[in-house]
């Protein structure tokens, strides 16, 4: 499989997330967009699914694997249905899942980014999307 590190945080994004972030607790707004396969690259012991599968396996990771560690909440996960303003079909608008998830502080993310079994199930979310945009909100 070949990474798309366009779909990873940059390091001066993370910086500025660990340095100059609200205090308390912080919102991700995640964008999503799946391939069609999941691409795991030539080899992989994991089985044939979509890239909406694949992204089902890292979402328990952080949810559920590192749980306790990140204190993830899940405030909507759902399809996007339609567009309702812009100019639909642009990249801009193309989303298929919009994922939102409370986390108790920056600390927590950053935490969870850090964690072994988090950086294990990455390979799903490399594997699934197409594309993301992750915004910070807040809490």
């Amino acid at each position: 499989m070949s990474i798309d590190r366009s779909i990873d945080p940059t390091a001066a994004q993370v910086r500025a997330l660990r340095d100059n972030g609200r205090d308390g607790p912080v919102v991700m707004l995640n964008l999503l967009k799946f391939k069609d396969v999941a691409d795991y690259g030539d080899g992989a012991e994991e089985p044939p699914c979509s890239g909406a599968e694949a992204y089902r396996h890292y979402q328990h990771a952080f949810t559920v694997t590192v749980g306790a560690l990140s204190g993830a909440e899940v405030l909507y996960d759902g399809p996007v249905e339609q567009v309702f303003i812009g100019l639909a079909g642009t990249p801009e608008t193309d989303w298929d899942k919009v994922l939102m998830v409370r986390y108790p502080t920056r600390q927590h993310f950053l935490a969870m980014m850090a964690d072994e079994s988090y950086r294990l199930a990455l390979r799903h979310r490399y594997a699934g999307l197409a594309r993301t945009v992750l915004l910070q909100c807040g809490g």
